[in-house]
């Protein structure tokens, strides 16, 4: 399905997942180098982290592409994805590989942010789009803001069985692509 807003074509199948962060919050534990050495041992079998970081409260291990965090009251992991459902099933894989780990029994909250980009055909694509489209204003109504603006995008953050937050904006660096972020605690 392709959208038009002038000359601005958007294809939504273009659409790619470029990151993935989530987090699981549990519990405080007792948790000593000693112990997540051996779970650092154990991930880097399945997924080699090439190196681990000793902080405060716990460990940082990183690979140029991502990181995890493993601290006594939190996991975290963060990485760029190539293919969602692969990033995905490694999320959970280490999840549970670290909820054995840990012998956590209960989870606080678990959050996950998305972040995608859609390319769209020329520069300056993106922020029209969403100008044209999404805030249905014309250029002369925009004026009113003054000079130097670069585009507009819009953020919906909703509070019903959880808390989800939607950023769509240009991306401002390349305004030819638009950024899309998703938030769900």
């Amino acid at each position: 399905m392709w959208l038009v807003a002038g000359n601005t074509q958007m294809n939504p199948e273009l659409l790619t997942c470029r990151h993935l962060t989530a987090g699981l919050i549990y519990p405080p534990l007792n948790v000593g180098p000693t112990d997540l050495n051996r779970i650092y041992a154990r991930i880097t079998e399945k997924y080699p982290y090439q190196s681990l970081q000793h902080i405060a409260d716990g460990v940082r291990m990183a690979n140029p592409d991502g990181d995890c965090f493993i601290q006594i009251n939190r996991m975290q992991i963060n990485e760029n994805v190539m293919y969602f459902q692969s990033s995905k099933a490694k999320f959970m894989a280490m999840f549970r590989l670290l909820q054995e780990s840990l012998g956590v029994t209960q989870f606080l909250n678990l959050g996950v942010k998305l972040t995608a980009f859609l390319p769209f055909d020329e520069p300056g694509a993106a922020a029209a789009f969403l100008e044209s489209k999404a805030f249905a204003l014309n250029s002369g109504q925009w004026d009113v803001l003054g000079g130097g603006r670069s585009g507009a995008g819009f953020r919906v953050l909703l509070h019903q069985n959880a808390v989800r937050d939607l950023k769509i904006e240009p991306f401002f660096k390349d305004t030819s692509q638009l950024y899309v972020e998703v938030d769900k605690q």
